[in-house]
């Protein structure tokens, strides 16, 4: 086997793959991950290029130089899939120290005790650890949307652990010969494996960034900017689905419309910033104030909506009150300003559209606001909590 032609295709190799990293940047250059593994690729074919000039440039660069190229791409994956998730590489000093420590046997066994068969087992030993650690980290995560793509980039990084494991094992049983230009057919197969998994496994994290790209892209378009809460959209989403599930048993379904009372006197005196601090805070509020299991979103300017699932009349009455008391006691704002809200509750029912519901709820904020603010109106009942 005539090494540099099969090293010329292993280039060719990587090299499309890193044209096809090229263009998935200018389509998606926010995509986090691909510079990172983008070096990988880099440094593989770099360590490749020089391990084709044996002969022809200094030993040093063309034997020891592209073991820590490859040593540096696995770091690279690595970062690259701390990045990607969005995790501290609280691993990384371990890998930093790993190649720092395989330099001097990696010297000794090149210069003053030459010997392939040591090269090899270091070789293998580091390129198994770093990818060893990158692996433990991808199988720790916790990400039911992602769990398919983590699980495929965790196990290939596995599958590199154990061919560097089966490569070191068979080097020693059938040492490797120190001709370069006639390697053996089972060091010729471990290369070419390695290479197949090194590209699958950044394929793999590359799928694994698009998708949670393509989810951070969904929570944006579902979320408002401002307050982080669901937006109206989001929100009358999820309000089909959950309404003709009320029936009146056992899936009650409570609607609560909050207005800010004068709201618009606080952008017109002292300007939109505090009336962005101030909607950010009752969005705060909304959060404490509210289950696990109810839906929240700004449903446009200073009006937020509330679903609460499994609760009735009674329920939402006194979850509405306590909205209404913690927005009214709400301190620290802005200029010092005080705010009320004014609130209108409806129960939906399983046979009406949405709107409808939505309607019944408008329509007792409304009678809440006509009645003087700062007050809970149900749904056409004609009381009034305060």
């Amino acid at each position: 086997m005539y090494t540099p032609y099969l090293i010329c295709g292993y280039v060719a190799t990587l090299s499309f793959v890193l044209i096809g990293f090229r263009v998935i940047h200018r389509t998606s250059p926010d995509l986090r991950g691909q510079k990172h593994l983008s070096r990988f690729l880099l440094s593989v074919i770099a360590s490749l290029l020089l391990f084709s000039a044996r002969g022809r440039l200094p030993l040093f660069l063309t034997a020891v130089v592209p073991n820590f190229l490859i040593f540096a791409g696995a770091v690279s994956v690595y970062l690259g899939a701390t990045e990607i998730l969005q995790v501290p590489p609280r691993f990384l000093s371990w890998q930093v120290n790993l190649c720092a420590t395989a330099l001097p046997p990696s010297l000794w066994f090149t210069y003053v005790h030459p010997s392939v068969l040591a090269r090899l087992l270091i070789h293998t030993v580091v390129l198994g650890s770093i990818s060893a650690f990158t692996a433990a980290m991808l199988f720790r995560q916790q990400a039911p949307a992602f769990r398919s793509s983590l699980r495929a980039a965790a196990w290939l990084l596995a599958f590199v652990v154990i061919v560097q494991a089966l490569w070191a094992a068979a080097a020693i049983l059938h040492p490797p010969s120190s001709d370069f230009l006639h390697i053996g057919i089972v060091d010729t197969a471990f290369s070419y494996v390695s290479l197949l998994l090194g590209v699958a496994n950044v394929a793999a994290l590359m799928w694994l960034s698009l998708c949670i790209h393509r989810g951070d892209l969904h929570r944006m378009a579902q979320t408002d900017a401002l307050t982080g809460l669901l937006n109206r959209r989001a929100f009358e989403e999820i309000l089909c689905r959950e309404l003709p599930r009320a029936d009146g048993n056992g899936h009650r379904l409570g609607m609560l419309l909050v207005d800010l009372d004068h709201f618009k006197r606080i952008n017109d005196s002292l300007g939109h910033h505090a009336g962005d601090e101030a909607l950010r805070r009752i969005a705060d509020v909304l959060r404490q104030v509210t289950r696990v299991s109810d839906v929240m979103a700004r449903y446009g300017g200073e009006e937020f909506v509330i679903l609460l699932r499994d609760a009735g009349l009674q329920e939402s009455a006194v979850i509405a009150e306590r909205v209404r008391i913690e927005i009214a006691g709400l301190r620290g704002l802005p200029g010092d300003i005080r705010l009320t809200g004014s609130i209108g509750a409806a129960i939906g029912h399983g046979d009406e559209s949405p709107s409808a519901l939505l309607l019944r709820a408008d329509e007792a904020l409304y009678r809440a606001k006509r009645a003087g603010r700062n007050l809970v109106s149900i749904d056409r009942e004609p009381f009034v909590i305060h």
